[in-house]
């Protein structure tokens, strides 16, 4: 029986994974390196930006590094929006609800406030700041496990990208997928599904039904 479920922030909760390409795609085209936001979408959806500069701008390290995402972060923050649907969806489920991010703590906290959806949750976020690896790694899902007191089977994860499905499967929880935000590119859903997510919801209402259907 599910007593927990465990919500990615960005992509799922609040629309910000195309917004957040842009922002990163401009800022590496300014550092000399050409990519497009749609081949950002397709490659790194989810991925921190520490581990993209890691690949594109390794030069950049310490506090020029951290100054630089941080940079980037509050660009992204202030272009956030819910997904639609996204407070009907939450209102609907009464069971308690945490979230599991790669972003850090005080960002999550700041999507959450701006849209108006922090009051759904019971306080718990669970950032890749807070563990060794990020996504796609476990390590945070198997905090969240420990840190929740619940039994594996006791979760459901709502992910919407490749990077958050891994991580989740990985940790031995079941996944249902999103596809509901404005970043996600056609034949999305087929490769959540090969993963191995249960199933994946177009959009708020679908999502609403799917973990309806898994509570009964």
């Amino acid at each position: 029986m599910i007593k927990h479920i465990l919500f990615d922030c960005d992509g799922v909760l609040v629309d910000t994974e195309y917004t957040a390409a842009q922002v990163m795609v401009k800022a590496l085209q300014q550092l000399g390196t050409e990519i497009s936001a749609n081949y950002f979408m397709q490659h790194y959806s989810g991925t921190t930006f520490s581990a993209i500069l890691d690949i594109y701008a390794p030069t950049i390290i310490g506090n020029e590094r951290i100054q630089f995402i941080h940079t980037l972060e509050l660009e992204i923050v202030k272009k956030v929006k819910a997904v639609k649907g996204t407070n009907q969806m939450l209102a609907s489920i009464k069971l308690p609800k945490s979230i599991v991010s790669n972003s850090e703590i005080w960002q999550v906290k700041e999507e959450i406030e701006q849209t108006k959806i922090d009051h759904f949750f019971t306080g718990h976020i669970f950032s890749s700041e807070l563990v060794q690896n990020p996504k796609p790694a476990p390590d945070v899902y198997l905090l969240a496990v420990k840190e929740l007191g619940v039994k594996k089977n006791e979760l459901l994860v709502i992910e919407d990208s490749i990077t958050g499905a891994t991580a989740a499967l990985a940790a031995g929880l079941q996944v249902v997928g999103f596809a509901g935000a404005s970043h996600i590119l056609p034949g999305h859903n087929e490769k959540l599904l090969n993963l191995g997510v249960t199933e994946v919801a177009g959009n708020m209402k679908e999502l609403q039904m799917i973990i309806a259907s898994l509570l009964s």
